[in-house]
């Protein structure tokens, strides 16, 4: 909560002007013919204009200001509710005004709406308003909101008064999230650490229960006794009540873009924040790796298991192209940190897909999508590292790119473009 300053612009309005400037030609005509009843007019609307000056200038109320969000976080063009209290603490009523709020995108503010008079709020709970408003951010960011602005003017609407109220409060506004639920991307494809597997005490190996070999599962979950009696290859299904994990794979280097403004960059934080939260929600450990500085923060399960991690989402928010320092090689995690692995890029260079097809162990699930044309060297060379390489544009939705690379609907090639994979 905060008091209004003194942070005040007091001016003519266009009536005030006009009458100022009647004043000043009357004053001169006066002295010109010699008619002191001319000379009087002028001197009563000077008069009136300095008393609307001084009336509006030093009769603004202290209002004091306090902002909210319905949401912590929220995505770009999703609607958030802005909820502003402002408070007479003067021993005076407020005049009605006009207010808006400051805003950091075009046209720099909120649409005008009216304030009523207000009481003293030591004498009347009335002396407090309670004004709201709904935003839909336009862009990715960790962004200002107000300061709120009150707008004051005379009786005669001669003059008016800006107060700029309290300060600003900062939204963090994410990358769009896209719902990826229905994909049928299921735990069991997922190669991750046994955290709490339910096993029966009393077994023995032969006691585990076992389902047949599906493409993308890891070698060491086989179970050779059960499938030297079935014939074919058969895997341990206790993997199904494990948390698997899985990799996301992020280029954060300037080079990788055609432009640092462009909507290619925004496309991929969309891109990663809507597997993000999918993945955690669907129960994964999620690691997120970048080819820069390290920027991003791993998604966590929160929020009643939506995966709508805040420090996730604020990350993406505040991200931003780096320089091309050079490629590091990715954090020290445990041995058993395998899965599915993602990565999201637009036209990384050369060392870049170097770096990016060497996090992909052998037998391992690796999709790539690429805002670029099909078949550019980029999916060329992960294809022939085994990576499946989709190839999608701006325009393109998540969903769709996502129900794509998991062959959810095989007719739509609209944003399908597979290069090969020799898993």
């Amino acid at each position: 909560m905060a008091a209004a300053g003194a942070r005040r612009a007091t001016g003519l309005s266009r009536r005030g002007w006009a009458l100022l400037a009647a004043a000043i030609v009357l004053f001169v005509a006066a002295y010109v013919v010699g008619n002191a009843q001319l000379l009087f007019v002028a001197c009563l609307l000077a008069i009136l204009v300095g008393l609307s000056l001084l009336l509006v200038r030093f009769r603004s109320p202290a209002l004091t200001v306090a902002r909210r969000f319905d949401l912590d976080v929220v995505s770009v063009g999703a609607p958030v509710t802005v909820s502003v209290e402002v408070t007479n603490d003067t021993a005076g009523r407020s005049s009605s005004a006009s207010w808006h709020d400051r805003l950091p995108w075009p046209p720099g503010r909120s649409e005008s709406s009216k304030l009523r008079a207000l009481p003293p709020v030591r004498y009347s709970p009335a002396g407090t308003a309670r004004l709201e408003y709904v935003l839909h951010p336009p862009r990715r960011g960790v962004v200002g909101i107000g300061p709120l602005v009150v707008e004051r003017a005379d009786p005669f609407g001669l003059t008016r008064n800006d107060s700029v109220m309290g300060e600003s409060r900062e939204l963090v506004v994410a990358p769009r999230v896209a719902d990826l639920s229905g994909s049928g991307f299921s735990l069991a494809g997922g190669d991750g650490s046994v955290r709490a597997s339910r096993r029966n005490a009393a077994g023995n190996n032969d006691d585990v229960m076992t389902r047949e070999y599906r493409r993308g599962d890891a070698l060491r979950r086989v179970h050779w006794r059960a499938t030297a009696r079935a014939g074919d290859l058969m895997v341990r299904q206790e993997e199904e009540s494990s948390y698997p994990t899985a990799r996301l794979v992020v280029d954060t280097r300037q080079s990788g873009y055609p432009s640092p403004t462009g909507d290619d960059f925004e496309w991929v934080l969309s891109m990663v924040a809507s597997l993000g939260v999918h993945l955690v929600g669907s129960g994964f450990v999620v690691q997120v790796r970048e080819t820069g500085s390290p920027q991003l923060v791993a998604p966590v399960e929160t929020g009643g298991g939506t995966g709508h991690d805040i420090d996730f989402l604020t990350s993406l928010a505040s991200a931003r192209l780096v320089g091309d320092t050079g490629v590091g090689a990715p954090p020290i995690a445990d041995a058993d940190l395998r899965g599915p692995i993602f990565a999201v890029l637009a036209r990384p260079t050369e060392n870049t897909v170097r770096w990016i097809a060497s996090q992909r162990a052998q037998h391992e699930n690796g999709i790539a999508l690429l805002v670029d044309e099909p078949g550019s060297p980029a999916s060329e060379s992960l294809a022939r590292a085994g990576w499946t390489c989709i190839a999608v544009k701006t325009t393109d939705d998540p969903a769709a790119v996502w129900a794509a690379a998991l062959d959810d609907d095989p007719h739509d090639d609209r944003a399908r473009a597979r290069y090969g994979d020799d898993r």
